[in-house]
């Protein structure tokens, strides 16, 4: 009988194993996302087999985020991924997807505890302002960042942030805001103050919505 007859190789899936197959040469290429899930069970309760690929994804759509500057990691004790790059960050959840943050909008974000603030995770990228000016907003679960040149970064929240909503946003006769709503725990007024006006709300008094005919132009 032939001694050079060939044998299937089987590659060793556990580490430290150094069978005589397992010392086979490997096939010239990396290996992809693909192959090492089609390698393993899928266990939908390990959330890094979805985040990983769905942060990718992400980044994939933005190359202008450049290379990662850190491996993936988990965010404390919750369901939380991301990945810094040298542009910024993508942070996904099982319910908010994937979701890029850069720029004046993740620094407020940040300042005022990221994740776990009251604003929660971003739903949506940075996007740009809808009246075509320079700036841009993000949406997160608990209120949107709003960043213009000249106003800097500002946290919109609450029923102002709904009102204002109701109004257009950005493109209403308001404009963008210049200052974060607040809101006074002694009257339990809410206050938002915008480019050309401001919106109040409460519980007992309703909302009032104020236009300042004389508002220099935005610029």
């Amino acid at each position: 009988m032939d001694q050079r007859m060939s044998r299937p190789t089987r590659f060793a899936l556990t580490p430290g194993a150094h069978s005589a197959a397992s010392q086979a040469p490997r096939a010239e290429r990396d290996v992809s996302w693909s192959d090492f899930r089609s390698a393993v069970r899928f266990d939908p309760k390990n959330q890094v087999l979805v985040a990983v690929p769905a942060i990718s994804a992400k980044r994939a759509e933005h190359p202008w985020l450049g290379d990662p500057v850190a491996l993936y990691a988990r965010v404390g004790e919750s369901g939380v991924y991301r990945r810094e790059y040298e542009q910024g960050s993508v942070y996904w959840s099982r319910a908010t997807g994937a979701h890029e943050v850069h720029g004046g909008i993740a620094a407020r974000w940040r300042e005022d505890g990221g994740v776990s603030s009251r604003l929660g995770l971003p739903t949506t990228d940075v996007l740009p302002l809808a009246d075509g000016r320079e700036g841009g907003y993000t949406h997160f679960e608990g209120g949107s960042v709003y960043w213009t040149p000249r106003h800097g970064a500002a946290v919109v929240r609450g029923m102002v942030r709904d009102i204002w909503a109701l109004l257009g946003w950005e493109r209403s006769t308001l404009g963008a805001p210049v200052a974060d709503v607040v809101l006074d725990s002694t009257t339990g007024v809410w206050s938002g103050c915008f480019e050309h006006g401001s919106i109040t709300w409460s519980p007992a008094g309703g909302h009032e919505i104020t236009v300042d005919a004389e508002a220099a132009p935005v610029g």
